[in-house]
């Protein structure tokens, strides 16, 4: 059912929300209210000043004038009541949407770089905006909509009951055909959007990717044949998103064509009524208004339950997230970290990122601390994936990693972390300033540490020579550097941290000889005193190193360790 999974999602985060949300069902009431009081001056207009009668010795131009008076300040009153309620309740909601926005966010950020790994990012990026905004529509419309209009027919049918059953049951008799086809509507409605909300996930996934891109379609001559794939995306998603809006519309002239018959039905009748004197004008004005009232929530709650069929498909896609459990988790009694001053090994690890595909099998690795270690070995060795193990990036499948002999698994993740400085092979930056992209590097960082960190890393060598030196924004990607400064900031991002233990994957891949050497030399600067595993192809780095280990690959997928290489240079 649409409600219920869409109340799932948002009840959580709309505890601290309640008062308003209250108050605008408590006002859409109010609201319903004057609404069935409007008809009665038109009525007394009608049936006494109109038709020259006094009214409780008024006469009747006073009377007409009273009425009409009452018909404004009732009109005004409700439009303000109106306001206030949608007013509550947007804010309200809002409010909501912004908790849910952060949970889905903090839950995303939390799980398993395998779930990451086979879900795009636009893909994450559409529950996080278009979704959410289908269910806070769906809150609204609970409170201002579905509750009022709950009331109104209540209400209405009661009151109708009163004034003229006879005439009550007819503008009825069309309701249940209604029902029927508004279930219909709702189950072909739910299925199109559920497929709809998938198709404008994967085409939010493929533009960001073309655009993050860009600068590879463009030095590939590939922008046509983006475009094609863009256009390819975006015709799906119109497709569907135009059986999704033929699906929905094609339900409104069926609602309307039975609610006028029912209306035609009880203008008929109380007209007959009418000429045989057994109902005034007046009154049947008002009975053809409050069955104008009686089909409103009707159509209301009939739209209501193609909104919830939106908004549950939307439900799905978020709760899906929220409710995953695809995460690496501490053991019970998870313990802070060590402070690495003995060892780090690897014990018997074995680890693969698809079954039956093992890229580690019965490792074994240690470092002293203070040691450097530096891995060589062909691309796919799983030298890199050493690097997540030890981060908890990833779990090991058997064996295990150790830090003074305690198993990571046992060790708090963030106090595992904040023991790790960590260089990946893309040196990823933030659209910010040099100095929060290294101060990212530390929770603790100061303006300080900052500078001397870039100072250790030779960030001043380029720095210095730009427009707002350290304040420079790099832009997204970092796209305003070489690759070589890029790098460097990210070491000096390892080096503000006071972690004792550095993680270095690739930091000179894809460099010239300069940058490489202006590299090395900012990686003597930022380790110095630490321990360090370093990832490389380069051999000149590898001269850092205390102890050069060598992975190869034996038979189709097992690893193994050749004999130790012990390098001349040191440092």
């Amino acid at each position: 059912m649409p409600l219920p999974l869409v109340l799932d999602v948002a009840r959580p985060r709309a505890r601290g929300e309640l008062r308003p949300l209250a108050a605008s069902a408590a006002l859409g009431i109010v609201g319903v209210l004057l609404e069935l009081a409007r008809p009665w001056p038109l009525a007394l207009a009608i049936d006494y000043a109109i038709g020259g009668r006094s009214l409780v010795g008024m006469s009747p131009g006073v009377l007409l004038v009273a009425a009409g008076a009452a018909v404004v300040t009732l009109t005004a009153i409700s439009g303000l009541v109106d306001m206030a309620a949608v007013v509550s309740a947007e804010r309200a909601a809002e409010r909501v949407g912004a908790r849910l926005r952060q949970d889905l966010f903090d839950r995303s950020i939390s799980l398993s770089l395998r779930w990451h790994d086979r879900t795009p990012s636009g893909e994450l990026i559409s529950r996080l905006t278009t979704d959410v905004g289908r269910l806070l529509d769906a809150l609204v419309a609970i409170c201002s909509t579905f509750l009022p209009d709950a009331v109104r027919l209540g209400l209405v049918l009661g009151v109708l009951l009163v004034i003229n059953p006879m005439l009550a049951l007819v503008g009825l008799a069309v309701v249940p055909v209604l029902l029927v086809f508004a279930i219909r509507q709702r189950r072909l409605v739910r299925t199109v959007q559920r497929d709809a909300r998938a198709e404008s996930g994967r085409f939010a996934g493929a533009a960001v990717d073309l655009v993050r891109n860009v600068r590879a379609v463009q030095a590939f001559g590939r922008s046509s044949r983006s475009s094609d794939l863009f256009r390819e995306r975006n015709r799906a998603l119109l497709d569907v998103s135009l059986r999704a809006v033929t699906t929905e519309a094609r339900w409104a002239p069926v609602a309307d064509i039975l609610l006028a018959i029912g209306s035609g039905l009880v203008l008929v009748i109380g007209g007959r009524q009418v000429l045989a004197g057994q109902l005034s004008t007046g009154e049947l004005l008002v009975v053809m208004t409050y069955i104008s009232a009686l089909y409103s929530p009707v159509r209301g709650l009939s739209r209501l339950s193609g909104v919830l069929a939106k908004s549950s498909a939307s439900a799905g896609r978020v709760r899906e997230v929220l409710h995953c459990v695809e995460r690496v988790s501490d053991r019970p009694g998870a313990q802070p970290a060590p402070p690495i001053n003995n060892e780090v090994r690897f014990d018997a690890v074995g680890f693969g990122y698809h079954p039956d595909q093992p890229v580690l099998d019965e490792f074994d690795l240690t470092l002293s601390a203070g040691e450097t270690v530096c891995l060589l070995g062909p691309s796919g060795a799983g030298k890199s994936t050493i690097l997540h193990l030890l981060l908890r990036l990833y779990d090991v499948e058997s064996g295990s990693v150790q830090l003074d002999g305690v198993d990571v698994r046992d060790i708090d993740q963030h106090s595992l972390r904040q023991r790790i400085a960590f260089v990946p092979q893309d040196p990823w930056l933030f659209d910010a300033t040099i100095a929060e992209n290294i101060a990212f590097g530390s929770p603790s960082a100061t303006r300080h540490g900052v500078l001397r960190a870039g100072r250790n890393s030779l960030v001043d060598e380029f720095a210095d020579r730009l427009p707002y030196g350290y304040e420079t924004r790099v832009g997204e990607g970092a796209a305003r550097l070489s690759g070589g400064q890029r790098r460097r900031i990210a070491l000096a991002r390892a080096a503000v941290s006071d972690a004792p233990l550095v993680l270095l994957d690739e930091p000179t891949a894809s460099l010239d000889h300069e940058s490489s050497a202006a590299v090395i030399s900012a990686i003597r600067g930022a380790t110095a005193g630490r321990t360090v595993l370093l990832v490389t192809h380069d051999r000149d780095l590898a001269e850092l190193a205390d102890r050069v280990v060598v992975l190869d690959r034996h038979g189709a997928s097992r690893l193994r360790l050749v004999e130790p290489l012990i390098s001349a240079g040191g440092r």
